[in-house]
């Protein structure tokens, strides 16, 4: 079943050029009829699928790589949602098989927020018809529910088109039901490679460079859940299709536990001798259709696009503290736009780590981390972004720099090194 207009499992909180208000930890409830077939204006997806709206018995609300399902009964239902988000509203038949996805606004997700009753918003998107595999509300929200300007939908649309260009990836096994319900799914993200400047000390101020956001280089970066690849088979990807790159290197294969895995690859040039050329590309990766293939055997088909990293890139800027031994204590970081505003780390990011190295060779260099990427079981509960302790306190004797790393809210990564003025 061709699914080309579902969206990716993920979602987008909107924080670029002060654009939205966010709110978080409030739920907006949505709802919605569906008529009787001798009532409904529906036009199936196409000839190879007989699916209708009428054959809905569940809805799927994604963020993310969250979901809830809630039934529908008698023709209705009614699901909460946290504001904030940026929703893909999906609609199931009995056995888990996709029909369709909410259309509304020329949109092809629904952002709550804006929102006209902020948390006692009630979205009613009354009767549902279908147009392919459009599910098209007799109340559009937009601009009653949801108040956003001109601005904000053209920003919407342009990343909707980014999500739309991605879409095939809700079922690459090509069994009809999302793979995220069998935890089969592989999902595509993109990381950004940078240097940073100097880290600030108790009695230094740091001093990030003036080209952090100019000089950035690009790695594609695969999520796989546990029944993908329970034997951890080797991981290899080619493409894009009708334009493939001559090599691509998979770097990185890490299975963080309970079968699931990450892999990161980048496409290699001869006479690439930039510093991060052993784990990225100068340029970023072509949009299009790959192949991942894991082992001798199993073979995806994924789509690619990314939104590239100006419209989430944020400075995380490290000051390290230390107790009158001179051992690290904590690490104090201050987060801005590379234009200089500030910004709130809870808005953008879910997890961060610091690699600390001297200056031996190869993996000698590594003296400690603290934190761990990808580590996602709760990670953000009582996280505290701004400062991190290290207990017990650390020996930092031979620092030379330290690698800063966060993922953003829509799963991309991104590495900025920070050096020690003495060593740089």
């Amino acid at each position: 079943m061709k699914k080309t207009t579902l969206l990716l499992l993920l979602f987008l909180t909107l924080i670029s050029c002060d654009i939205f208000r966010m709110i978080f930890g409030n739920a907006v409830t949505l709802k919605g009829t569906i008529p009787p077939a001798s009532m409904s204006k529906t036009s199936p997806a196409g000839t190879d699928s007989i699916l209708s709206i009428n054959d809905a018995v569940y809805v799927m609300v994604f963020y993310g790589n969250h979901y809830e399902i809630e039934g529908i009964a008698e023709g209705a239902f009614s699901i909460d949602a946290e504001a904030g988000r940026v929703l893909i509203v999906a609609f199931l038949d009995s056995a888990y098989h996709y029909i369709g996805n909410l259309f509304c606004g020329g949109l092809q997700m629904l952002p709550l927020v804006g929102l006209s009753d902020e948390e006692n918003t009630v979205i009613d998107l009354q009767d549902l018809t279908q147009d392919g595999y459009s599910i098209i509300p007799a109340h559009d929200p937009l601009g009653n529910e949801i108040l956003l300007g001109e601005t904000e939908i053209t920003f919407l649309k342009k990343m909707g088109a980014y999500y739309a260009s991605a879409a095939k990836n809700i079922d690459t096994d090509n069994d009809g039901i999302p793979d995220i319900l069998s935890q089969d799914q592989i999902i595509l993200s993109s990381s950004f490679e940078m240097q940073g400047g100097i880290f600030g000390t108790d009695i230094r101020t740091a001093a990030p460079f003036d080209s952090v956001e100019k000089d950035i280089c690009y790695s594609l970066r695969s999520e796989g859940g546990k029944n993908v690849n329970p034997e951890q088979a080797p991981i290899r990807l080619s493409g894009p299709a009708g334009e493939p790159y001559d090599s691509i290197v998979t770097w990185q294969e890490y299975y963080p536990g309970g079968g699931d895995f990450i892999a990161s690859f980048y496409h290699y040039t001869e006479n690439d001798s930039h510093m991060f050329s052993q784990i990225s590309s100068a340029t970023p990766f072509r949009f299009g259709t790959y192949t991942i293939t894991i082992g001798s055997h199993s073979v995806r088909t994924l789509e690619y696009a990314s939104a590239g990293a100006d419209a989430f890139l944020l400075i995380a800027v490290p000051t390290i503290r230390c107790n009158a031994e001179g051992r690290l204590t904590s690490i104090d970081v201050q987060y801005r736009f590379p234009d200089g505003r500030p910004v709130d780390p809870d808005l953008l990011i879910t997890d961060i780590s610091f690699e600390f190295e001297n200056t031996e060779p190869g993996d000698n260099a590594r003296m400690f981390n603290i934190g761990e990427l990808y580590d996602l079981k709760g990670a953000r509960e009582g996280m505290d972004f701004h400062s991190v302790s290290v207990f017990p306190a650390r020996d930092i004797t031979g620092l030379f720099r330290i690698n800063v790393r966060y993922t953003d809210l829509l799963g991309n990564g991104y590495s900025a090194v920070w050096y020690n003025e003495a060593g740089q």
